[in-house]
Protein backbone atom coordinates (compact mmCIF):
# COMPACT_ATOMS: atom_id res chain seq x y z
CA UNK A 1 0.00 0.00 0.00
CA UNK A 2 1.21 3.95 -0.66
CA UNK A 3 0.62 6.60 1.33
CA UNK A 4 -0.77 9.20 -0.65
CA UNK A 5 0.95 12.97 -0.54
CA UNK A 6 -0.77 15.35 0.21
CA UNK A 7 -1.05 18.03 -2.44
CA UNK A 8 -0.43 21.25 -1.01
CA UNK A 9 -2.21 23.28 -3.75
CA UNK A 10 -4.09 26.54 -4.26
CA UNK A 11 -6.59 24.76 -6.37
CA UNK A 12 -8.46 23.66 -3.27
CA UNK A 13 -10.26 27.27 -3.45
CA UNK A 14 -10.28 26.91 -7.15
CA UNK A 15 -11.82 24.42 -8.33
CA UNK A 16 -14.69 22.52 -6.25
CA UNK A 17 -14.70 20.09 -8.31
CA UNK A 18 -10.83 19.69 -6.65
CA UNK A 19 -11.67 20.25 -2.90
CA UNK A 20 -12.35 16.59 -2.03
CA UNK A 21 -8.87 15.73 -3.03
CA UNK A 22 -6.56 17.81 -2.58
CA UNK A 23 -7.10 17.61 1.12
CA UNK A 24 -7.30 13.84 1.28
CA UNK A 25 -4.64 11.29 2.28
CA UNK A 26 -5.76 7.88 1.77
CA UNK A 27 -4.68 4.70 1.12
CA UNK A 28 -5.19 4.14 -2.10
CA UNK A 29 -3.61 1.92 -4.59
CA UNK A 30 -2.92 3.21 -8.18
CA UNK A 31 -4.27 -0.18 -8.81
CA UNK A 32 -7.66 1.00 -7.68
CA UNK A 33 -7.96 2.74 -10.66
CA UNK A 34 -7.83 0.47 -13.47
CA UNK A 35 -10.52 -0.40 -15.12
CA UNK A 36 -14.30 1.21 -16.33
CA UNK A 37 -15.06 4.82 -15.52
CA UNK A 38 -18.52 6.58 -16.59
CA UNK A 39 -19.40 10.34 -16.89
CA UNK A 40 -21.11 12.38 -18.99
CA UNK A 41 -19.75 15.25 -21.32
CA UNK A 42 -20.65 18.09 -22.89
CA UNK A 43 -19.20 18.63 -26.34
CA UNK A 44 -18.06 22.00 -28.30
CA UNK A 45 -21.61 21.97 -29.77
CA UNK A 46 -23.19 21.72 -26.44
CA UNK A 47 -24.55 18.20 -26.49
CA UNK A 48 -24.07 16.10 -23.40
CA UNK A 49 -23.00 12.70 -24.08
CA UNK A 50 -22.25 9.47 -22.12
CA UNK A 51 -18.15 8.49 -21.89
CA UNK A 52 -16.78 5.50 -20.98
CA UNK A 53 -12.80 5.44 -20.07
CA UNK A 54 -10.94 2.17 -19.63
CA UNK A 55 -7.79 2.13 -17.78
CA UNK A 56 -5.21 -0.95 -17.44
CA UNK A 57 -1.82 -0.84 -16.18
CA UNK A 58 0.99 -3.29 -17.05
CA UNK A 59 4.28 -3.18 -15.46
CA UNK A 60 4.24 0.07 -14.56
CA UNK A 61 3.05 1.28 -17.59
CA UNK A 62 -0.87 2.67 -18.49
CA UNK A 63 -2.50 2.82 -21.23
CA UNK A 64 -6.35 3.92 -21.77
CA UNK A 65 -9.29 4.01 -24.35
CA UNK A 66 -12.10 6.24 -24.25
CA UNK A 67 -15.84 4.90 -25.24
CA UNK A 68 -19.02 6.12 -26.46
CA UNK A 69 -22.42 5.09 -27.34
CA UNK A 70 -23.05 8.75 -28.91
CA UNK A 71 -19.66 8.56 -31.40
CA UNK A 72 -19.18 7.68 -34.26
CA UNK A 73 -15.59 6.33 -33.28
CA UNK A 74 -16.30 3.92 -30.71
CA UNK A 75 -12.64 3.78 -29.43
CA UNK A 76 -10.65 6.94 -28.82
CA UNK A 77 -7.29 6.54 -27.91
CA UNK A 78 -6.20 8.19 -24.56
CA UNK A 79 -3.03 10.10 -24.20
CA UNK A 80 -0.18 11.49 -21.76
CA UNK A 81 -1.95 9.19 -19.59
CA UNK A 82 -0.21 9.30 -15.95
CA UNK A 83 -1.10 7.74 -12.33
CA UNK A 84 0.84 8.62 -9.57
CA UNK A 85 -0.39 7.33 -6.06
CA UNK A 86 -4.41 8.96 -6.50
CA UNK A 87 -3.62 11.46 -9.23
CA UNK A 88 -4.36 10.68 -12.78
CA UNK A 89 -4.07 13.10 -15.79
CA UNK A 90 -5.01 12.46 -19.81
CA UNK A 91 -5.55 14.19 -22.65
CA UNK A 92 -8.60 12.83 -25.55
CA UNK A 93 -7.75 15.28 -28.07
CA UNK A 94 -10.76 14.46 -30.22
CA UNK A 95 -13.02 15.72 -27.51
CA UNK A 96 -10.94 18.31 -26.13
CA UNK A 97 -10.16 16.59 -23.09
CA UNK A 98 -7.01 17.65 -20.79
CA UNK A 99 -8.36 16.23 -17.54
CA UNK A 100 -6.61 16.55 -14.22
CA UNK A 101 -8.36 14.57 -11.44
CA UNK A 102 -7.44 12.48 -8.45
CA UNK A 103 -9.57 9.03 -7.15
CA UNK A 104 -10.80 8.69 -4.14
CA UNK A 105 -11.60 5.70 -2.71
CA UNK A 106 -13.53 6.39 -0.36
CA UNK A 107 -16.42 7.25 -2.32
CA UNK A 108 -15.01 5.35 -5.14
CA UNK A 109 -14.93 8.15 -8.11
CA UNK A 110 -12.24 10.15 -9.94
CA UNK A 111 -13.33 14.09 -9.41
CA UNK A 112 -11.29 16.42 -11.40
CA UNK A 113 -11.84 19.29 -14.17
CA UNK A 114 -11.29 19.12 -18.02
CA UNK A 115 -8.73 22.02 -17.46
CA UNK A 116 -9.03 22.65 -21.80
CA UNK A 117 -13.30 24.25 -20.86
CA UNK A 118 -12.29 27.02 -18.35
CA UNK A 119 -11.86 23.89 -16.02
CA UNK A 120 -15.09 22.65 -15.84
CA UNK A 121 -15.98 20.05 -13.50
CA UNK A 122 -15.57 16.47 -15.08
CA UNK A 123 -16.03 13.62 -12.05
CA UNK A 124 -16.08 9.49 -13.22
CA UNK A 125 -18.03 7.26 -11.29
CA UNK A 126 -16.92 3.32 -11.01
CA UNK A 127 -19.32 0.77 -13.32
CA UNK A 128 -21.30 -0.21 -9.43
CA UNK A 129 -22.46 3.43 -9.81
CA UNK A 130 -23.53 3.34 -13.17
CA UNK A 131 -24.12 7.12 -13.47
CA UNK A 132 -23.67 6.60 -16.84
CA UNK A 133 -27.07 7.88 -17.93
CA UNK A 134 -26.76 10.88 -16.26
CA UNK A 135 -29.29 10.10 -13.24
CA UNK A 136 -28.90 10.66 -10.00
CA UNK A 137 -29.35 9.07 -6.60
CA UNK A 138 -29.85 12.53 -4.92
CA UNK A 139 -33.98 12.26 -4.02
CA UNK A 140 -34.33 16.07 -4.01
CA UNK A 141 -33.90 16.22 -7.82
CA UNK A 142 -35.65 13.23 -8.72
CA UNK A 143 -39.12 15.52 -8.10
CA UNK A 144 -41.76 14.62 -11.32
CA UNK A 145 -44.09 17.62 -11.30
CA UNK A 146 -42.99 20.90 -10.98
CA UNK A 147 -46.18 23.17 -10.33
CA UNK A 148 -44.54 26.70 -12.09
CA UNK A 149 -43.10 28.33 -14.48
CA UNK A 150 -39.54 26.66 -15.96
CA UNK A 151 -37.83 29.60 -18.63
CA UNK A 152 -34.90 29.31 -20.12
CA UNK A 153 -33.29 33.22 -20.18
CA UNK A 154 -30.62 34.70 -21.82
CA UNK A 155 -29.13 38.89 -20.86
CA UNK A 156 -26.37 40.56 -21.49
CA UNK A 157 -24.15 42.63 -18.92
CA UNK A 158 -23.96 45.85 -20.54
CA UNK A 159 -20.92 46.84 -19.01
CA UNK A 160 -18.48 43.80 -20.41
CA UNK A 161 -21.13 42.74 -23.09
CA UNK A 162 -20.97 39.15 -22.45
CA UNK A 163 -24.00 36.92 -22.67
CA UNK A 164 -25.63 35.58 -19.18
CA UNK A 165 -27.62 32.26 -19.51
CA UNK A 166 -29.85 30.93 -16.91
CA UNK A 167 -33.18 29.13 -15.68
CA UNK A 168 -36.13 31.28 -13.98
CA UNK A 169 -38.45 29.72 -12.27
CA UNK A 170 -41.67 31.62 -11.02
CA UNK A 171 -45.83 30.49 -9.37
CA UNK A 172 -47.77 30.59 -11.90
CA UNK A 173 -49.97 32.81 -9.49
CA UNK A 174 -48.66 36.16 -7.54
CA UNK A 175 -45.23 36.13 -6.69
CA UNK A 176 -43.74 37.13 -3.49
CA UNK A 177 -40.40 38.49 -4.08
CA UNK A 178 -37.73 37.21 -6.59
CA UNK A 179 -34.16 35.77 -5.81
CA UNK A 180 -30.93 35.42 -7.52
CA UNK A 181 -28.76 32.55 -7.06
CA UNK A 182 -24.75 33.26 -6.76
CA UNK A 183 -22.71 30.66 -6.86
CA UNK A 184 -19.71 29.95 -5.05
CA UNK A 185 -15.68 29.41 -6.17
CA UNK A 186 -14.98 27.67 -9.14
CA UNK A 187 -16.48 27.76 -12.58
CA UNK A 188 -20.37 26.17 -11.57
CA UNK A 189 -23.41 25.93 -14.21
CA UNK A 190 -26.74 27.37 -12.87
CA UNK A 191 -27.28 24.54 -10.55
CA UNK A 192 -24.14 24.76 -8.84
CA UNK A 193 -23.42 21.10 -9.51
CA UNK A 194 -20.91 19.05 -7.22
CA UNK A 195 -20.54 15.13 -7.21
CA UNK A 196 -24.03 14.61 -8.75
CA UNK A 197 -25.78 16.77 -6.33
CA UNK A 198 -27.04 20.09 -7.61
CA UNK A 199 -28.43 22.04 -4.59
CA UNK A 200 -29.29 25.53 -6.79
CA UNK A 201 -31.93 23.55 -8.43
CA UNK A 202 -32.95 22.04 -4.91
CA UNK A 203 -33.11 25.95 -3.76
CA UNK A 204 -35.24 26.73 -6.56
CA UNK A 205 -37.67 24.46 -6.42
CA UNK A 206 -38.43 24.76 -3.07
CA UNK A 207 -38.45 28.49 -3.40
CA UNK A 208 -40.73 28.69 -6.38
CA UNK A 209 -43.23 26.73 -4.40
CA UNK A 210 -43.32 28.96 -1.78
CA UNK A 211 -44.44 31.71 -3.97
CA UNK A 212 -40.97 33.56 -4.92
CA UNK A 213 -39.33 33.26 -8.56
CA UNK A 214 -35.78 32.22 -8.89
CA UNK A 215 -32.99 33.19 -11.18
CA UNK A 216 -29.71 30.73 -11.50
CA UNK A 217 -27.30 31.35 -14.19
CA UNK A 218 -24.19 30.05 -15.61
CA UNK A 219 -21.05 31.31 -14.30
CA UNK A 220 -19.38 33.15 -17.30
CA UNK A 221 -17.42 30.63 -19.37
CA UNK A 222 -19.34 27.93 -18.00
CA UNK A 223 -22.76 26.29 -20.22
CA UNK A 224 -24.57 29.12 -21.93
CA UNK A 225 -22.81 31.93 -20.73
CA UNK A 226 -20.47 33.33 -22.59
CA UNK A 227 -16.91 35.67 -21.57
CA UNK A 228 -14.09 33.75 -19.38
CA UNK A 229 -13.86 32.30 -16.26
CA UNK A 230 -10.05 32.08 -16.20
CA UNK A 231 -9.70 35.76 -16.51
CA UNK A 232 -12.68 37.13 -14.43
CA UNK A 233 -12.43 38.44 -10.93
CA UNK A 234 -14.62 39.26 -7.99
CA UNK A 235 -15.77 42.25 -9.06
CA UNK A 236 -16.39 40.87 -12.69
CA UNK A 237 -18.50 38.36 -11.09
CA UNK A 238 -20.46 40.75 -9.09
CA UNK A 239 -21.05 42.55 -12.39
CA UNK A 240 -22.89 39.69 -13.52
CA UNK A 241 -24.94 39.14 -10.89
CA UNK A 242 -25.71 43.61 -10.70
CA UNK A 243 -26.92 42.80 -14.51
CA UNK A 244 -29.50 39.55 -13.14
CA UNK A 245 -30.77 41.81 -11.10
CA UNK A 246 -30.87 44.44 -13.76
CA UNK A 247 -32.48 42.21 -16.13
CA UNK A 248 -35.13 40.72 -13.72
CA UNK A 249 -36.47 44.78 -13.26
CA UNK A 250 -36.40 44.92 -16.55
CA UNK A 251 -39.83 42.04 -16.45
CA UNK A 252 -43.29 43.18 -15.90
CA UNK A 253 -44.15 39.82 -14.41
CA UNK A 254 -42.05 40.36 -11.86
CA UNK A 255 -42.60 42.62 -8.59
CA UNK A 256 -40.81 45.71 -8.58
CA UNK A 257 -38.20 46.30 -5.57
CA UNK A 258 -38.76 42.62 -4.29
CA UNK A 259 -35.33 41.20 -6.07
CA UNK A 260 -32.81 40.00 -3.16
CA UNK A 261 -29.82 37.88 -3.39
CA UNK A 262 -29.04 34.24 -2.32
CA UNK A 263 -25.14 33.48 -2.58
CA UNK A 264 -23.20 30.12 -1.39
CA UNK A 265 -19.32 30.89 -0.57
CA UNK A 266 -18.21 32.78 -3.02
CA UNK A 267 -21.31 33.92 -3.61
CA UNK A 268 -22.19 34.95 -0.07
CA UNK A 269 -19.00 37.65 -0.84
CA UNK A 270 -20.36 38.75 -4.13
CA UNK A 271 -24.14 39.46 -2.41
CA UNK A 272 -22.79 42.05 -0.06
CA UNK A 273 -21.08 43.74 -2.91
CA UNK A 274 -23.71 43.95 -4.82
CA UNK A 275 -26.09 45.00 -2.09
CA UNK A 276 -24.14 47.70 -1.08
CA UNK A 277 -23.81 49.34 -4.28
CA UNK A 278 -27.45 49.12 -5.15
CA UNK A 279 -30.49 50.71 -3.10
CA UNK A 280 -32.79 48.26 -4.61
CA UNK A 281 -31.44 45.00 -3.41
CA UNK A 282 -34.62 43.68 -0.79
CA UNK A 283 -33.10 40.90 0.64
CA UNK A 284 -29.47 39.49 0.95
CA UNK A 285 -29.21 35.84 2.13
CA UNK A 286 -25.66 34.63 2.60
CA UNK A 287 -24.73 30.84 2.66
CA UNK A 288 -21.56 29.95 4.38
CA UNK A 289 -20.18 33.30 3.28
CA UNK A 290 -16.89 35.04 4.14
CA UNK A 291 -17.09 37.28 6.65
CA UNK A 292 -13.25 37.56 7.73
CA UNK A 293 -10.09 38.86 5.43
CA UNK A 294 -9.61 36.34 3.01
CA UNK A 295 -5.88 35.28 4.31
CA UNK A 296 -7.13 34.39 7.53
CA UNK A 297 -9.82 31.92 6.08
CA UNK A 298 -7.98 30.32 4.17
CA UNK A 299 -5.51 29.73 6.76
CA UNK A 300 -8.37 28.55 9.20
CA UNK A 301 -10.31 26.32 5.85
CA UNK A 302 -6.39 24.86 5.18
CA UNK A 303 -5.76 24.07 8.70
CA UNK A 304 -9.67 22.42 9.40
CA UNK A 305 -9.06 20.62 6.14
CA UNK A 306 -5.62 18.95 7.37
CA UNK A 307 -6.69 17.59 10.07
CA UNK A 308 -8.77 15.26 8.33
CA UNK A 309 -5.12 13.70 7.25
CA UNK A 310 -4.02 13.14 10.84
CA UNK A 311 -1.33 15.52 11.03
CA UNK A 312 -0.09 16.65 14.58
CA UNK A 313 -1.82 19.52 16.39
CA UNK A 314 1.85 21.01 16.70
CA UNK A 315 2.34 20.86 12.80
CA UNK A 316 -1.20 21.85 12.17
CA UNK A 317 -0.66 25.43 14.21
CA UNK A 318 2.51 25.75 12.71
CA UNK A 319 1.42 25.37 9.05
CA UNK A 320 -1.23 27.76 9.52
CA UNK A 321 0.75 30.39 11.17
CA UNK A 322 2.97 29.88 8.13
CA UNK A 323 -0.22 30.29 5.58
CA UNK A 324 -1.64 33.28 7.18
CA UNK A 325 1.76 35.26 6.78
CA UNK A 326 2.16 33.98 3.24
CA UNK A 327 -1.22 34.39 1.86
CA UNK A 328 -1.08 38.14 4.18
CA UNK A 329 2.31 39.58 2.22
CA UNK A 330 1.31 38.02 -0.88
CA UNK A 331 -2.18 39.96 -0.43
CA UNK A 332 0.18 43.11 -0.22
CA UNK A 333 1.76 42.34 -3.43
CA UNK A 334 0.56 45.06 -6.74
CA UNK A 335 -1.82 41.82 -8.64
CA UNK A 336 1.49 41.17 -11.59
CA UNK A 337 3.58 42.33 -8.50
CA UNK A 338 6.62 38.65 -8.62
CA UNK A 339 6.84 36.54 -5.28
CA UNK A 340 9.73 38.21 -3.72
CA UNK A 341 12.44 35.93 -1.77
CA UNK A 342 11.13 36.33 1.91
CA UNK A 343 7.72 35.01 0.18
CA UNK A 344 9.10 32.00 -1.29
CA UNK A 345 11.53 31.13 1.59
CA UNK A 346 8.06 31.17 3.43
CA UNK A 347 6.28 28.81 0.85
CA UNK A 348 9.32 26.09 0.56
CA UNK A 349 8.74 26.33 4.99
CA UNK A 350 5.40 25.25 4.38
CA UNK A 351 6.03 22.58 2.14
CA UNK A 352 8.55 20.74 3.70
CA UNK A 353 6.98 21.09 7.45
CA UNK A 354 3.88 19.36 4.90
CA UNK A 355 6.27 16.28 4.66
CA UNK A 356 6.46 16.85 0.47
CA UNK A 357 9.54 13.98 0.33
CA UNK A 358 13.11 16.17 -0.60
CA UNK A 359 12.81 15.01 -4.39
CA UNK A 360 9.36 16.65 -5.03
CA UNK A 361 9.56 19.81 -2.64
CA UNK A 362 11.03 21.85 -6.04
CA UNK A 363 8.05 20.62 -8.15
CA UNK A 364 5.41 21.21 -5.88
CA UNK A 365 6.96 25.16 -4.85
CA UNK A 366 6.83 25.60 -8.86
CA UNK A 367 3.38 24.57 -8.88
CA UNK A 368 2.53 26.41 -5.74
CA UNK A 369 4.09 29.68 -6.95
CA UNK A 370 2.13 29.86 -10.39
CA UNK A 371 -1.01 29.25 -8.88
CA UNK A 372 -0.44 32.25 -6.24
CA UNK A 373 0.48 34.25 -9.05
CA UNK A 374 -2.93 34.16 -10.88
CA UNK A 375 -4.59 37.63 -11.01
CA UNK A 376 -7.97 35.98 -9.64
CA UNK A 377 -6.40 34.44 -6.49
CA UNK A 378 -4.37 37.80 -6.51
CA UNK A 379 -7.43 39.79 -6.45
CA UNK A 380 -9.42 37.09 -3.98
CA UNK A 381 -6.72 37.78 -1.49
CA UNK A 382 -7.05 41.33 -1.23
CA UNK A 383 -11.09 40.93 -0.92
CA UNK A 384 -12.22 42.46 2.61
CA UNK A 385 -15.74 41.05 3.50
CA UNK A 386 -16.13 43.66 6.66
CA UNK A 387 -16.04 46.81 3.56
CA UNK A 388 -19.30 45.83 2.27
CA UNK A 389 -21.05 44.21 5.12
CA UNK A 390 -20.60 47.64 6.62
CA UNK A 391 -22.91 49.18 3.75
CA UNK A 392 -25.53 46.83 3.53
CA UNK A 393 -29.18 48.49 4.48
CA UNK A 394 -31.05 45.50 3.53
CA UNK A 395 -32.29 42.54 5.79
CA UNK A 396 -29.39 40.15 5.69
CA UNK A 397 -29.95 36.24 6.80
CA UNK A 398 -26.97 34.67 7.39
CA UNK A 399 -26.52 30.76 7.95
CA UNK A 400 -23.57 28.74 8.53
CA UNK A 401 -22.83 24.80 9.27
CA UNK A 402 -22.06 23.80 12.41
CA UNK A 403 -19.81 21.56 10.76
CA UNK A 404 -18.50 23.55 7.85
CA UNK A 405 -14.26 23.33 7.54
CA UNK A 406 -14.22 25.33 4.76
CA UNK A 407 -15.78 28.39 6.31
CA UNK A 408 -15.94 28.61 10.23
CA UNK A 409 -19.19 29.06 11.35
CA UNK A 410 -18.71 31.03 14.54
CA UNK A 411 -15.55 32.43 13.35
CA UNK A 412 -17.27 34.31 10.13
CA UNK A 413 -21.14 34.71 11.78
CA UNK A 414 -19.40 36.04 14.59
CA UNK A 415 -17.83 38.49 12.63
CA UNK A 416 -21.09 39.53 10.23
CA UNK A 417 -22.77 40.02 13.56
CA UNK A 418 -20.20 41.80 15.28
CA UNK A 419 -19.72 44.00 12.11
CA UNK A 420 -23.81 44.62 12.03
CA UNK A 421 -24.41 45.79 15.81
CA UNK A 422 -21.14 47.80 14.85
CA UNK A 423 -23.09 49.68 12.00
CA UNK A 424 -26.59 50.08 13.49
CA UNK A 425 -28.13 47.67 10.64
CA UNK A 426 -31.52 46.98 11.51
CA UNK A 427 -32.86 43.48 10.59
CA UNK A 428 -30.07 40.69 10.39
CA UNK A 429 -30.16 36.98 11.43
CA UNK A 430 -27.34 34.83 12.19
CA UNK A 431 -28.00 31.10 12.49
CA UNK A 432 -25.36 28.50 13.15
CA UNK A 433 -27.30 25.02 11.82
CA UNK A 434 -26.41 21.96 13.62
CA UNK A 435 -24.25 19.17 11.84
CA UNK A 436 -24.42 20.89 8.50
CA UNK A 437 -21.62 21.13 6.51
CA UNK A 438 -20.32 23.59 3.83
CA UNK A 439 -22.91 22.24 1.48
CA UNK A 440 -25.75 22.36 3.86
CA UNK A 441 -25.96 18.61 3.74
CA UNK A 442 -25.93 16.83 7.08
CA UNK A 443 -23.27 15.49 7.96
CA UNK A 444 -20.84 13.11 10.66
CA UNK A 445 -18.04 14.91 10.39
CA UNK A 446 -17.86 17.96 7.83
CA UNK A 447 -14.99 16.26 5.75
CA UNK A 448 -15.22 17.00 2.02
CA UNK A 449 -15.33 13.20 1.71
CA UNK A 450 -18.64 13.30 2.87
CA UNK A 451 -20.08 15.47 -0.02
CA UNK A 452 -20.59 13.00 -2.63
CA UNK A 453 -22.04 10.03 -0.16
CA UNK A 454 -24.05 12.03 1.48
CA UNK A 455 -27.86 11.40 -0.81
CA UNK A 456 -29.60 14.65 0.35
CA UNK A 457 -28.26 18.17 -1.94
CA UNK A 458 -29.54 20.56 0.91
CA UNK A 459 -30.80 20.09 4.08
CA UNK A 460 -34.67 20.27 4.01
CA UNK A 461 -33.98 21.92 7.51
CA UNK A 462 -31.92 25.01 5.89
CA UNK A 463 -34.76 25.21 3.26
CA UNK A 464 -37.04 25.88 5.64
CA UNK A 465 -35.22 28.63 7.40
CA UNK A 466 -34.77 29.92 4.44
CA UNK A 467 -38.67 29.87 3.65
CA UNK A 468 -39.62 30.95 7.06
CA UNK A 469 -37.61 33.96 7.36
CA UNK A 470 -38.61 35.38 3.88
CA UNK A 471 -42.55 34.61 4.73
CA UNK A 472 -41.92 36.82 7.72
CA UNK A 473 -40.98 39.31 5.36
CA UNK A 474 -42.98 38.83 2.14
CA UNK A 475 -46.34 38.56 2.10
CA UNK A 476 -48.85 38.39 -0.82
Amino acid sequence: MQTIKTKFRVTKWRLKSLILATLLTSNAMATDIEGDWRSMLKTNDEKIIPIVIQLEENSGEWTGVLNSPSLEEMKLDITGLEVIDNRIVFEVEALDIKYEGSYINQVDLIAGANIKKGASSLTFFSRINDHIDGSSNHSQTQKKSTPYIIEDVNFKNKETSNLISGTLTKPVSRIKATAVLISGSGPQDRDESLFGHKPFAVIADHLTRQGYAVLRYDDRGVGGSSGSYQTATTKDFASDTSAAVDYLNSRSDLPQGKTGLIGHSEGGMIAPMVASRRDDIAFAILLAGPAVKIPTMLADQWYRGRKFNGLSEEILSKLKELDKEILEKIGNLELNEPLNDAIQDLIYSSIRLEGVPEEDINTQFEEVKKEYSLLIFRDYLKFNPEFYLEQIKAPLLALNGSLDFQVDAKMNLGNIQSVLNRTGHKDFTVIELDRMNHLFQIANKGSSTEYAEIKESFSPKALHVISKWLNERFKI
